[in-house]
């Protein structure tokens, strides 16, 4: 049993241990912040110039996402300026980045319409290939399944049934060959189980689209969560659903769009259909060639930026969603959407062989 006089000496070298502990801990800390702050020097550095290349034109959605982003880097880097460049085409976007040096200043922001271009023959540039993905800069958003004022099917239960009692009659508005033809492919084998029940017509833009359907010179179509709203306000729309990625729920898309939706605009799982889901992700990429460390640190600032008020409030502006993914993740998503357009395109015969 020890004695009282025992007791301050114990006392003093359990404290000591414990500052010891404190002091180990903010060593610690302190080389993990140095770490991380000379992995992103390793990428940019105070007074360098970040070229972002849009493979689009000014105004439309894969430019605005991407000064979204570079808006937020600007708080994420401080000191680093971020320049985009706009292109009338994919091709002369990818084949400037491709050309770059792998030192991280270049960078380009692309969605799937790039792998199609490349299965078809339309680019000369495999984005899996030719250049390395470093990011996910938004999973994209949830559309509106648009049909007539009068369309005779009022959800997606009932378009199914309509579709396997008249096959080939139902006329569906995309981009032929292009992404939304290809959203429309996998909808269709998630409902009826055969996307050669329908006929795919030229309808490539949005208001097209809209006006199109109201007027029934085509069937179906997709169109973004506001206009659909405003359309059906109308009475110009019928609204059948919504296609979103996998795990998106109406609440989800209620959340996002801050709109008090109605059950009409359930997204296909919501409404029994659990493949009728569309994974369509925005990328940032460089060069192929760019070192890991280099890739790494981009992508921790990428990261980063889903943390900026003006980056969340301006995807939310476009009912997209956001959040962080690593290098690894990025990586992996990328990969995925991949291989599922090589087979969409396969499957409608596109493909150009060797590719």
């Amino acid at each position: 049993m020890f004695s009282a006089g025992h007791e301050k000496p114990v006392s003093r070298e359990k404290g000591g241990i414990e500052s010891m502990k404190k002091l180990i801990a903010l060593i610690l800390a302190i080389l993990m912040c140095l770490t991380a702050s000379f992995a992103m020097a390793d990428a940019w550095k105070s007074g360098d110039t970040v070229y972002f290349h849009v493979n689009a034109k000014a105004g439309g959605a894969t430019d605005l996402y991407t000064r979204y982003l570079t808006q937020a880097l600007t708080e994420v880097c401080p000191g680093v300026n971020f320049v985009v460049q706009n292109y009338e085409t994919a091709e002369v976007a990818l084949a400037t980045v491709q050309g770059q040096k792998p030192d991280g200043l270049n960078l380009g922001t692309l969605h799937s319409g790039a792998f199609i271009q490349w299965f078809t023959g339309a680019s000369n540039i495999s984005v899996k290939d030719d250049l390395k993905v470093v990011g996910v800069m938004n999973f994209g958003g949830p559309q509106a399944i648009i049909a007539g004022p009068n369309a005779p099917y009022k959800n997606l239960a009932e378009l199914a049934d309509w579709i396997k009692a008249n096959p080939g009659k139902l006329m569906v508005g995309c981009s032929l060959g292009g992404t939304s033809q290809m959203i429309f492919i996998n909808i269709m084998k998630g409902l009826v189980g055969d996307s050669d029940l329908v006929t795919y017509v030229q309808c490539a833009s949005e208001a097209d689209k809209l006006t199109m359907t109201a007027s029934n010179s085509i069937d179906l179509a997709n169109c973004s969560i506001p206009n659909a709203v405003d359309y059906e306000a109308d009475g110009k729309l019928t609204i059948l659903g919504t296609f979103a990625a996998t795990g998106v729920t109406l609440d989800d898309i209620k959340e996002l769009t801050g709109k008090d939706l109605s059950d009409n605009y359930k997204t296909g799982p919501d409404q029994g259909y659990e493949s009728a889901t569309w994974n369509g992700n925005h990328y940032v990429y460089v060069p192929k060639d760019t070192p890991d460390e280099i890739c790494e640190a981009i992508n921790e600032a990428l990261c980063k930026a889903n943390d900026v008020a003006s980056y969340i409030e301006g995807n939310k502006a476009m009912a997209s969603f956001i959040g962080p993914v690593n290098y690894a993740e990025a990586t992996a998503a990328f990969e995925s959407e991949w291989a599922t357009m090589e087979e969409l395109v396969t499957q409608l015969g596109l493909k150009m062989e060797g590719r």
